[in-house]
């Protein structure tokens, strides 16, 4: 028993090691494993993120809807009312923006599309041009590259490919349309039965926490509430006036579609930091087809809103409401983009805007700890 006792810690070793070499063995298959895991809670994920964008809304009904009535059947119909309303406004809102800007957008991909022939058949008398121009004809590996058959091989073999990622896309397409519908479902559940879920999860807390730990779980629920709810309304109020600011501007330089391209602009500008140019680049898209000096004339002026929209409306806006530096804006963009797509830059910035108070918040209590001693 005593040897066993010596050899305890090398024992615990190997095992250890053993089974490190196991899971580097099994990586992938952990991994698949983890992975399917989550994916089985993406629908129940995407519904908590939907309850809480809509209660924003939710609340604010209720707050105009009878709000000193505590029974009766005005109290009972205030919830489900409420929620039907911020159904109707969502709706309302994504169907005027997409009467507006898709149809024109559609239709300004197909001239582009159509034109394509012949901006090929310039482009490439073009470098035949330059090619005698730059004495480089008699390089028959350039000419070949140059030329139109190995042009049009390449073309198919690239459409090859790519009805192949349409295909995946659009089973991509249909999987998160089908989570999505889960998830409403959910979020529906979850607003209209708020208060008792809430009431459950602080009562499992308090039985199986102790008192600190139940005080600061509350204290950091209550910073991510606010810093989620002051993201989500100040960008959106952020995003009506970009959109406002952009179709007047356009409006007043007789731009082309400049209702259709506020919208576009207004939509994608929920999107922090990069939203605008997704948005911007659209709008260059659907005024190629028209003129390009008018596209050239958009590109200045957006630039120019843009520019007093980052340094002036927006700081004003959301600013210390989220009160997370520029850069870490960025890395929240970036990181919750290549995790999650426009999802994961939607709910990133105000996930790391609250860890980042939080972090603040405790490193400020800290030093003046030391500072006291």
């Amino acid at each position: 028993m005593e040897k066993f006792k010596y050899y305890k810690p090398l024992i615990g070793a190997i095992v250890l090691a053993g089974l490190m070499v196991l899971l580097a063995l099994r990586v992938s298959d952990i991994a698949n494993g983890v992975m399917a895991f989550i994916t089985a809670f993406i629908p129940l994920i995407l519904g908590g993120c939907i309850a809480f964008v809509l209660d924003i809304l939710v609340v604010r009904y209720e707050r105009w809807l009878w709000p000193s009535i505590k029974k009766g059947w005005k109290y009972k119909m205030r919830r489900p009312l409420s929620l039907i309303l911020s159904f109707i406004t969502i709706s309302l809102i994504i169907y005027f923006i997409a009467r507006m800007a898709v149809p024109q957008l559609i239709h300004s991909l197909s001239l582009i599309v159509a034109a394509m022939p012949q901006l090929y058949v310039d482009f490439q008398t073009w470098l035949y041009q330059l090619s005698s121009t730059l004495g480089i004809t008699n390089n028959q590996t350039i000419m070949d590259t140059l030329n139109g058959e190995s042009v049009v091989n390449y073309s198919r073999e690239l459409g090859t490919k790519g009805g192949a990622y349409v295909v995946d896309a659009m089973g991509n397409i249909l999987s998160w349309a089908f989570n999505i519908m889960l998830g409403i479902i959910f979020a529906i559940y979850m607003l209209l039965d708020k208060e008792r879920l809430l009431g459950q999860f602080k009562r499992i807390l308090k039985a199986y926490a102790s008192d600190a730990i139940v005080e600061h779980a509350s204290y950091v629920s209550r910073v991510a509430i606010q810093t989620f709810s002051n993201f989500f309304v100040g960008q959106f109020i952020d995003a009506i006036i970009l959109g406002l600011m952009v179709g007047i501007t356009l409006w007043l330089f007789n731009i082309s579609y400049a209702t259709t391209i506020a919208c576009v602009l207004g939509l994608t500008a929920l999107i922090p930091m990069l939203g605008f140019y997704i948005g911007a680049i659209m709008g260059g898209i659907i005024l190629l087809t028209v003129s390009p000096m008018e596209a050239l004339i958009y590109i200045i002026i957006v630039e120019v809103l843009h520019q007093v929209e980052t340094n002036f409306i927006y700081p004003a806006i959301v600013g210390d409401s989220v009160g997370l530096p520029g850069l870490w804006v960025f890395a929240a963009v970036i990181i919750g983009g290549s995790l999650a797509g426009v999802t994961g830059m939607l709910i990133g910035v105000p996930l790391i805007a609250t860890l980042y108070k939080l972090l603040m918040t405790d490193v400020e209590r800290r030093l003046s700890f030391y500072e006291d001693v």
